[in-house]
């Protein structure tokens, strides 16, 4: 980030303490902030890396935008993002001392288990160019598990603007054509320490093959020691926490709600072992306002934009010890930590951990309990 009389400029592919000539991408006169793209390095950080991917260029792919970062800096940054929007937007004053980041493996490339590609106009494959709806073919992706490569190298060429994702299941690696879905769409197969969720191929899945895992055990660790009888699993996706639950707690009464239809669906398959469990297929602000059950504990996972007022409203007064928020977006997580902070609940601890090697994202676990 840098300043231009007055004006915020975001730079692409630039770091902290560099001097850099840029190109201004996006130039709104009146407004507060610019885009500009790093050009040349005059003066280079000592966490400056070569990049590996002959796509990451100005003009280049628009996924990887940190592939010119050493992976360890790009974690302290990581974290000094997530301790920034804690201390401005959640007013957490002791935010330093309760974040930590942590690596996952794989911590660098190969790690992604889908890709989303878009034919240009001669039928080659792609992805979106920053800002820009051109097209940098591309014939291989770093940061994608090498079975995707695989079938990336042997794709016959599509139509003008089809789209098509590239997942890797557990046993198989699928191709789908991205269009409405149907309830008859094939679903895929992801193993979660042993145990297999059946899960829509182009729905939401965690990328990195070690996310699910590391979630998982992440809630049975803060969670040991409770007495659980009763527990909601917000935006559950197709099941994977409120498993992690029942793990523990086989005989709590659980709440699971998601609006997605076909994963609400694969949640019952998943979680059809424990019979003291309600899948609810609805919307979490409009299930969460019709009923009055209190709950041990409450994991939500909200999409990027959070949870916001009117949910946190009802999980503040609706749960008895803790308050589990599973955060992609650290402006979004410190926006509802404050309105929980209004209802007298406090942030403990936020553990975040680096599932998006090579790019500016992070996930975070973050816990809140009373005053």
């Amino acid at each position: 980030m840098a300043r231009h009389d007055g004006v915020v400029v975001f730079v692409r592919h630039a770091l902290p303490g560099e001097t850099v000539e840029v190109k201004l991408v996006s130039l709104a006169p009146g407004k507060r902030s610019w885009f500009a793209q790093t050009i040349k390095v005059i003066s280079a950080s000592p966490h400056r890396i070569e990049p590996k991917c002959e796509f990451f260029k100005p003009d280049g792919c628009g996924g990887c935008d940190w592939q010119h970062v050493n992976p360890t800096f790009q974690r302290e940054l990581k974290l000094a993002v997530l301790v920034e929007q804690l201390e401005r937007f959640g007013q957490v004053p002791n935010a330093k001392e309760i974040c930590s980041i942590n690596s996952v493996e794989p911590s660098d490339y190969n790690w992604r288990t889908r890709i989303r590609l878009v034919a240009n106009e001669q039928g080659k494959w792609g992805f979106r160019k920053t800002r820009s709806h051109e097209v940098q073919v591309i014939d291989k992706c770093l940061i994608a598990n090498n079975s995707i490569n695989d079938v990336l190298k042997n794709l016959p060429e599509g139509n003008i603007g089809e789209e098509i994702l590239i997942v890797k299941s557990k046993d198989e690696t699928i191709v789908y054509p991205v269009e409405k879905r149907t309830p008859s769409a094939p679903n895929a197969v992801q193993e979660v320490d042993g145990h297999d969720f059946a899960v829509a191929g182009d729905g939401f899945w965690q990328v990195h093959p070690g996310a699910a895992s590391v979630l998982s055990n992440q809630i049975k660790k803060l969670i040991s020691g409770l007495k659980v009888d009763s527990f909601a699993d917000l935006y559950a996706g197709v099941g994977v926490l409120a498993h992690s639950l029942l793990q523990e707690f086989p005989q709590a009464t659980g709440f699971v709600v998601e609006a997605d239809r076909n994963a609400a669906q694969n949640a019952k398959t998943n979680l059809k072992d424990f019979k003291n469990v309600q899948v609810v297929s609805d919307r979490v602000d409009r299930w969460i306002r019709s009923v009055k059950t209190k709950f041990d504990v409450v994991v939500l996972d909200p999409p990027r934009s959070g949870a916001g007022q009117n949910v946190m409203q009802q999980i503040c007064a609706q749960t008895l010890q803790k308050i589990i928020y599973i955060a992609c977006d650290p402006a979004a997580l410190a926006r509802d930590v404050l309105i929980a902070k209004k209802y007298g609940w406090r942030l403990e601890t936020v553990v975040a951990f680096d599932l998006f090697p090579m790019t500016h994202h992070l996930e975070s676990v973050a816990v809140l309990v009373h005053e």
